[in-house]
């Protein structure tokens, strides 16, 4: 991929950090962090990377993202310099959840001596 590719993948990932930030209220105790946004070289489709924490509240955080997008779109385009903004597609990072289940399994194979 090049440079500058990444870079405008870089500034759709900030874009839409602000985005979320300014226009969907999440319910409280809910953290919502975009890691990470790729888009179509047509600019007609952007994947948004996202961490909820807890995991639980997944399904409610992307109601509220759908429920508000019309809003994320107008904050996208007044940072973006887009001839038309992207159908926003999300998905979440598991990357924590695996990470404990990785551990968990190797404790339990280390109480069990069976590493």
């Amino acid at each position: 991929m090049s440079l500058r590719m990444d870079a405008g993948f870089e500034r759709l990932k900030d874009a839409m950090a602000e985005a979320i930030a300014r226009e969907v209220e999440f319910p409280v105790g809910v953290l919502v962090t975009v890691l990470g946004a790729k888009m179509t070289a047509n600019t007609a489709h952007a994947k948004i990377v996202l961490s909820v924490f807890p995991e639980q509240a997944q399904p409610e955080v992307l109601e509220r993202l759908r429920e508000n997008e019309r809003y994320v779109k107008e904050t996208l385009s007044e940072r973006l310099r887009l001839r038309r903004i992207p159908r926003l597609h999300y998905t979440f990072d598991t990357t924590e959840a695996r990470a404990e289940d990785i551990e968990l399994t190797l404790n339990r194979l280390s109480d069990n001596n069976e590493l």
